[in-house]
């Protein structure tokens, strides 16, 4: 099965050698902005780039070598976060306000982190004007109900094909501010997204490569883990958090020294995967 994509929504890489029951979602490493948002935006592109997963597509490129199929946004977070509920809206943002039907609000929601963003730190708003409804409708029509009809077949097809499907959904994240920071978390929902065996199959393998492998704490995972993460279905998700520092200059916002051997530890990590499946 081929999906096609519409406008810029998203991009899906099949395997491009025996297939595995895994499917790679990097929902906000997209790099497209439409012109017209960066034209109304009260920030530059630079500032609105920062709350992107930067280059993990980039990072991911070589999952289908391993079998794996992957799916990556092409279109920006900060202007629609496929990894919300389409409801998770702030409402107070558009003109008219949209029916209480189609509102649900959520602690991301009330601290700006919805389905469209309202900033991309507190306190830094990333529209001067309320937005008109139905940009809100175009944006969800366009882009997310998109990438989530994929990502739907896909695990369908998968399930379907080999009894079970294991969906691993990565992002990257700041340096965490504790004593002991942490190089990777990776989120269950505390156990009811996956198989036990499964996530401590993942988890020891990603400790051959990396110093500090952290649990649910504090990303246990979002709208994608809720949503997908089905293990009475046979259908597992894992959400993988991998920091920054370890590959990306911060202040450039470009691939960082640490970018190859960070490539070559996913490599490794996707290879052992294959490996164990087959």
């Amino acid at each position: 099965m081929k999906i096609s994509s519409p406008l810029t929504s998203f991009k899906v890489d099949y395997p491009r050698n025996t297939a595995i029951p895994v499917i790679v979602s990097s929902p906000h490493s997209g790099r497209f902005y439409p012109s017209d948002f960066l034209s109304s935006a009260s920030l530059s592109l630079f500032e609105l780039q920062r709350i992107e997963d930067r280059f993990m597509d980039q990072l991911l490129e070589d999952a289908p070598d391993f079998g794996a199929t992957l799916l990556s946004a092409n279109f920006s977070r900060a202007w629609c976060d496929v990894n919300r509920d389409w409801r998770e809206v702030d409402g107070e943002m558009f003109n008219p306000v949209p029916p209480e039907d189609e509102v649900i609000s959520s602690a991301k929601v009330q601290a700006g982190f919805g389905v469209i963003p309202r900033c991309i730190s507190q306190g830094r708003p990333i529209y001067r004007h309320p937005l008109e409804l139905s940009e809100l409708r175009k944006r969800i029509s366009t882009v997310w109900l998109p990438y989530h009809e994929a990502l739907d077949a896909l695990l369908e097809e998968t399930s379907q094909r080999f009894g079970y499907a294991i969906l691993l959904d990565l992002h990257s994240m700041p340096k965490l501010p504790y004593a002991r920071s942490c190089d990777v978390v990776l989120g269950d929902l505390h156990g009811k997204s996956c198989d036990q065996n499964i996530i401590d199959k993942i988890e020891n393998i990603i400790k051959n490569k990396y110093h500090s492998v952290r649990r649910n704490i504090p990303y246990s995972g979002g709208y994608i883990t809720q949503h997908y993460g089905r293990p009475e279905r046979k259908i597992h998700t894992v959400q993988i958090e991998i920091c920054r520092s370890l590959y990306l200059n911060s202040a450039t916002l470009q691939p960082g020294g640490g970018f190859m051997e960070t490539k070559q530890n996913m490599r490794h990590f996707l290879a052992t995967i294959s490996d164990w499946l087959l």
